[in-house]
């Protein structure tokens, strides 16, 4: 495997060198209608307007984005530094290598490619290097999370499923399985589960107002109509922070109906971010609405968000993935 997966490597870092737009196009189609269609009447325009998201992210994916392409440039320098750090002390076959002294060694290399690639959005390389780095050490859990993540993101959901569980079954305290598991469980609808998970999440102060966002969506999708969310543990020296100062405390504002699209897009304009900052709280917030429509029953504005989160190319952020998976099971139910 490691000829092949060095092979991986070197086709990952010609891939990623090419323009965004070059590896993946997106096309317009998906978000308005052609730019020759007959006028529209003023109640028309009204009634196809793009959601404010939808529409802050077409200004942002049509926008220079040197912040985008410097991530590129510092993940493929990285890649060819490793690679080539890896061809001159190669690590010893799979079967052999965790019988080898240096194996701890070998397997942080090969974490550390998965690191890279997933920053670069080659998933397949993850789950190839993540692989290598369980036949150095077999017992890491996290690596198991590792591959269960890029097969999450592929849409090979019970693929990823039986990757999660064999790092349970290693480590069933490991955040990166708990996580992985938790969105596993939302991604194929299994409430009780996810709901019972993203309560223990949002009970630990480690995982923040991201798990209350799931837990507030798991329990909508799974016909509550008033989601409850208990309090976060708090140290008894420290006040509780004001949650609407906080990121992504306006997400779930927006998503109990407190804050309109319109008052999510300033919250994230006010903010002052670069455009690369801006991509990624768009990002999260694009996948959070957009499962909320879904939970309101409007498939195709959920499909619009989802789009325009795998358009901007936030590669490495959990909802690029959570994005491309949901769009796959639409496509495989005939919702798209």
């Amino acid at each position: 495997m490691r000829a092949a997966l060095i092979a991986t490597f070197l086709a990952a870092f010609t891939v990623a060198s090419l323009p965004a737009a070059a590896r993946e196009p997106v096309s317009a189609a998906d978000y308005r209608a052609a730019a020759d269609a007959p006028p529209a009447t003023a109640a028309q325009v009204i009634a196809t307007r793009d959601p404010p998201l939808i529409a802050y992210a077409l200004e942002l994916s049509h926008a220079d984005s040197r912040a985008h392409e410097k991530a590129l440039y510092v993940a493929t320098t990285n890649l060819r530094a490793l690679t080539f750090e890896m061809s001159r002390n190669p690590p010893p076959s799979d079967e052999d290598c965790a019988h080898t002294l240096g194996a701890s060694r070998f397997a942080e290399q090969y974490a550390r490619l998965g690191v890279i690639n997933d920053q670069l959005g080659n998933f397949e390389a993850v789950i190839d290097a993540n692989e290598s780095a369980l036949a150095c050490e077999p017992r890491v859990a996290s690596y198991h999370a590792s591959i269960a993540s890029a097969k999450l993101t592929l849409g090979h959901l019970d693929e990823a499923r039986a990757a999660a569980e064999r790092g349970h079954a290693i480590d069933p305290e490991d955040e990166d399985v708990q996580d992985v598991r938790a969105r596993l469980d939302f991604m194929q609808e299994r409430w009780a589960d996810a709901i019972a998970r993203f309560r223990l999440q949002v009970l630990d102060e480690h995982y923040g107002d991201y798990a209350r966002c799931y837990l507030w969506l798991a329990q909508r999708r799974a016909g509550v109509r008033e989601p409850e969310l208990p309090n976060p543990k708090q140290d008894e020296k420290q006040p509780e922070p004001p949650l609407r100062k906080q990121w992504p405390a306006p997400i779930l504002d927006t998503l109990r109906g407190e804050l309109s699209e319109e008052g999510l897009v300033a919250a994230i304009r006010d903010a002052g971010h670069t455009d690369g900052e801006a991509r990624e709280w768009l990002s999260e917030a694009l996948f959070y609405v957009g499962e909320l429509r879904l939970a309101e029953g409007d498939a195709e504005t959920a499909r619009r968000h989802f789009a325009s989160v795998v358009n901007l190319r936030v590669l490495n952020f959990v909802e690029y993935g959570m994005a491309r998976a949901e769009l796959r099971k639409m496509r495989a139910s005939g919702r798209d």
